[in-house]
C-alpha cells in the first residue's frame, strides 16, 4: 500500500509539473507570444545562446518612443514567462530596444533571470528591488 501511494504521489507531481521545452521550441513560440497581444512591441530579432557559461535569452524590439516603458515591460515579462518553461534555465534576459526616432541609438536592458522571475512571476520581490538590483541599462 505504501508503494502504491508513493507511485501515485510521484505520478501526480509529474503530471502537474510545468512542461519543459527546448531552446528551439522556445524560439519558435516567442514570436507568437508577441503577436497575440495587440499592444506588444514589434519583435525584430531573437537569439538564445551561451556566453561565458551563462545561458542568455535575447530579443530585439522596435520601440514606440511614447510607449518605451510599456514596450520594455512587455518584452521582459515575455522573456520571464517563456523562460520559465525552458528545459535548461536561463541566467540572463536581454532586451535590445530600437527606437523609431531618427538619431536615437539603441538601449539595452539586461535582467537577471532568477530575480526577474521572482518579481514578475512569483511576486516575491518588489518593483523597487527588481529595478535597482536585478536590471541594468546601457545605450549605444
Amino acid at each position: 500500500m505504501k508503494h502504491i501511494l508513493t507511485v501515485l504521489i510521484l505520478l501526480t507531481s509529474i503530471l502537474m509539473a510545468k512542461p519543459k521545452f527546448t531552446d528551439k521550441q522556445i524560439a519558435a513560440m516567442t514570436p507568437q507570444y508577441f503577436s497575440r497581444n495587440h499592444t506588444a512591441p514589434k519583435l525584430t530579432g531573437l537569439k538564445i545562446y551561451t556566453d561565458g557559461g551563462e545561458r542568455i535569452y535575447h530579443v530585439e524590439i522596435k520601440v514606440d518612443r511614447n510607449r518605451s516603458s510599456e514596450d520594455l515591460s512587455f518584452a521582459v515579462s515575455a522573456l520571464a514567462n517563456m523562460g520559465q518553461y525552458a528545459k535548461k534555465p536561463f541566467k540572463k534576459y536581454v532586451v535590445v530596444m530600437h527606437y523609431d526616432v531618427r538619431g536615437k541609438g539603441t538601449d539595452i536592458c539586461e535582467a537577471n533571470a532568477r530575480c526577474t522571475a521572482d518579481y514578475m512571476i512569483r511576486k516575491q520581490v518588489t518593483y523597487d528591488h527588481w529595478y535597482n538590483k536585478c536590471i541594468s541599462f546601457t545605450s549605444t
